[in-house]
């Protein structure tokens, strides 16, 4: 079966929810493979990044801003940047 990428429409309606413009990119230790989760809130994605350091899931998080490739957060970069600037 293939999955379709992009937004799905269901009976010729716009989908309901905004569009991801946030993605949460998890590099993680030994044999596992890196992750990406995609967010429509900055706030939601930063929040996403620290849960998955804290609980040791992850060797690198970094939250980047899709409309322009802004990195908003990176622990190991020291990078941090306040809300008013998501």
């Amino acid at each position: 079966m293939a999955m379709r990428s992009g937004p799905r429409r269901w009976g010729g309606f716009d989908p309901i929810w905004p569009a991801d413009r946030y993605e949460v990119l998890c590099e993680r230790r030994g044999p596992f493979e890196p992750s990406l989760d995609r967010y429509h809130s900055p706030a939601l994605a930063v929040e996403s990044a620290r849960a998955l350091e804290t609980a040791g899931l992850a060797s690198r998080v970094m939250v980047v801003r899709l409309a322009d490739g802004v990195v908003i957060y990176d622990r190991v970069e020291g990078i941090a940047l306040p809300p008013e600037e998501w």
